[in-house]
């Protein structure tokens, strides 16, 4: 049985709709994103971590995670460690698996889906129309 905290975690998962995709590859599609996953495969790191070894901005590479996890491409977890007598806790992140397959074939079934979704609101819409005028 899973525990609470994996009943909770945000999972990447196949797009279901033609906006879906688009947000799945504009998640996919920035650089720096692009440059964490690839970091993170080495294992889970602080945010300093990243940002030393990328060369980026704690700030920018923060909000850059924020939304990898929203998202469910990482998961964080908080640790506590010692430095000189001083107790402290840090962020770290690591890559949950994913995989993204894009086809001809899963582009032509969202639109499909979409089309058929956009033509029976706009018969809604239609008839709604129609009865208001009556």
């Amino acid at each position: 049985m899973a525990s609470d905290e994996q009943k909770d975690e945000v999972r990447f998962k196949e797009p279901e709709t033609l906006e879906e995709l688009s947000d799945a590859l504009s998640l996919l599609g920035n650089l720096t994103r692009l440059r964490v996953i690839a970091a993170l495969l080495d294992g889970p790191m602080f945010v300093q971590e990243l940002s030393s070894k990328l060369a980026v901005s704690y700030p920018l590479l923060h909000l850059h995670l924020k939304n990898m996890e929203k998202h469910g491409l990482v998961r964080s977890e908080y640790a506590i460690g010692t430095d000189k007598s001083k107790r402290y806790i840090k962020r770290y992140f690591q890559l949950v698996d994913f995989k993204l397959e894009v086809t001809p074939e899963l582009i032509r079934r969202l639109a499909s889906a979409s089309e058929q979704e956009s033509g029976a609101k706009a018969k809604k819409r239609a008839g709604q129309t129609r009865v208001k005028k009556r």
